[in-house]
């Protein structure tokens, strides 16, 4: 007699492969959640009773978080980062984990430390005015240009790509069971974009998006589990990136570590890469200095030049895809949400002219790879 009416069929259930993701029901959004309710005044607070520091507090503009540059009467600075409640408390330890791991891996590494509280931790957990217990962290605070405020100077991109290749190099040795973790920007997740593709307003563009998903599935995604994979940055964009001065001639900082997860070391640098597409003759030419600086210190596989177009591509395509969902759910903030659309169509144009054996020909050349 079968059990609950189930009837046995023969042999095994099919075998599943691919990538594992949680159920779309357990997804948060944190965008779509409020900040931590904490102002100036509780924020000096938490740093004195955590941190035993006070000084002059300053409101940092963030998404999702409260973030106060405090600057203590000694002129040094630090970050107070209260970090959303709505984010997975096993992801916020990856990124702490994260920038504590690249002190020992490279101390020169222009990243933000962690200091420790008066109890020795990491991280504490403080209430904010609604009730709400939110993680506390205090780091080191970077100073710089930020790279999308700056004019990049001659030489700029290849050292973009040489301190992207330190980063990736200084996290080869790191894991932390949230690598793991189901994030929609993750290239290697390209396939869950569908559902969302409704939302693109565009009907050739909603198609263009549909075709390279079509293709991702069918060419790429099959050959993204034979390629080296890590945790990694995964948001190597110019918001991110500090420069020595606004006629910026090489990098001085990384911040921003909320969307690391393992994936293909590729995927990682197509992030980078999407960011730096021109337009006119030679629409390469930034991408080709970055990815001839990343692997004079980190050496690429054939295989991994040979799908940046593609992944770059795709990052496009999760850009295009995510704002248009999201500016049709709050459509008060989609001017914000869209305000990188037009450059990832740009992106998607610039390749398209190149052509994809061009790119490939022109990036394995800037690799070594040929």
């Amino acid at each position: 007699m079968t059990e609950a009416g189930i009837t046995p069929h023969g042999g095994l259930p099919p075998f599943l492969s691919g990538v594992l993701a949680e159920e779309a029901g357990a997804q948060t959004d944190l965008l779509a959640q409020d900040p931590p309710a904490v102002d100036a005044a509780r924020a000096a607070e938490v740093a004195l009773r955590f941190y035993g520091i006070s000084g002059e507090i300053e409101p940092l503009a963030a998404e999702k978080d409260a973030n106060f540059l405090i600057t203590l009467t000694t002129g040094e600075k630090a970050l107070l980062k209260i970090t959303n409640a709505a984010e997975d408390r096993a992801v916020t330890d990856m990124q702490t984990a994260a920038l504590m791991h690249l002190a020992a891996a490279d101390p020169e590494l222009p990243v933000q430390r962690i200091c420790a509280s008066l109890n020795g931790k990491a991280a504490e957990v403080a209430t904010a005015a609604d009730g709400q217990p939110h993680v506390v962290r205090l780091m080191s605070f970077l100073g710089g240009t930020v790279l999308s405020n700056a004019t990049p100077q001659p030489g700029l991109y290849h050292a973009l790509g040489d301190f992207h290749a330190r980063v990736t190099l200084g996290l080869r040795g790191f894991f932390h069971p949230a690598g793991g973790h189901f994030l929609q920007w993750d290239i290697k997740q390209a396939s869950h974009l569908r559902p969302l593709l409704a939302d693109v307003q565009d009907a050739a563009l909603r198609q263009q998006l549909q075709h390279r998903l079509d293709q991702f599935d069918a060419e790429t995604a099959p050959r993204l589990p034979h390629l080296r994979a890590q945790i990694v940055h995964n948001d190597f964009n110019p918001h991110n990136i500090l420069v020595d001065a606004p006629q910026a001639q090489y990098p001085v900082g990384l911040i921003d570590f909320g969307d690391m997860v393992h994936t293909p070391l590729a995927c990682d640098l197509a992030v980078a890469c999407s960011y730096q597409l021109g337009q006119g003759a030679d629409p390469l030419g930034a991408i080709c200095e970055m990815v001839a600086g990343f692997a004079a210190r980190l050496p690429l596989e054939a295989e991994e030049v040979a799908l940046l177009p593609s992944l770059i591509r795709l990052r496009h395509a999760t850009t295009l895809a995510i704002g248009a969902s999201r500016a049709r759910r709050y459509p008060e903030n989609a001017p914000y949400i869209l305000r990188n659309a037009a450059a990832s169509q740009r992106g998607l144009a610039a390749l398209d002219q190149v052509g994809d054996a061009a790119a490939i020909k022109a990036l394995h050349h800037a690799a070594g790879t040929e």
